[in-house]
């Protein structure tokens, strides 16, 4: 009897993992016509690094949660890397995709895209309001040279 019971638990758990990872793959694919290049046209425009650039393409839970000071002084460090130039590497967290099952949609990415300054890593997570990609959370940092 616990074997049988212990057999149906891992069928299911087996279908689940099965059914998220078909379900995150049609996700990677249908984004990847529409929020990969957002993530570029995002990057082109805010690498000019003036805070009223970044502030628009800010999903306003993002804004709420970084002070005007904190928002200076990440603006200050990222000027050091120039101007967006490509991307490099774009990955589709399936992760991200999972969880977004409950709750608000969010898209997130990792990779490395060149600046100005040479090979930067990024992550980004998106959110889709009216057809259009704001940022929820964003990072660069410096690759190790």
């Amino acid at each position: 009897m616990q074997i049988q019971t212990l057999r149906i638990i891992i069928a299911i758990l087996l279908t689940l993992v099965i059914m998220l990872y078909f379900y995150t793959n049609r996700e990677k694919d249908y984004y990847s016509k529409s929020a990969e290049p957002a993530v570029a046209q995002i990057l082109t425009e805010i690498s000019s690094w003036e805070k009223q650039a970044l502030l628009i393409h800010l999903a306003p839970e993002a804004k709420q949660t970084v002070s005007d000071e904190q928002l200076d002084q990440l603006m200050n460090f990222y000027r050091s890397f120039g101007r967006f130039r490509s991307i490099q590497e774009l990955n589709f967290s399936r992760t991200v995709s999972a969880f977004s099952l409950v709750g608000e949609k969010r898209l997130n990415y990792s990779g490395a895209a060149n600046f100005d300054a040479g090979l930067i890593n990024l992550n980004i997570t998106l959110i889709e309001r009216g057809g259009y990609f704001l940022i929820y959370n964003f990072t660069l940092a410096k690759g190790k040279e």
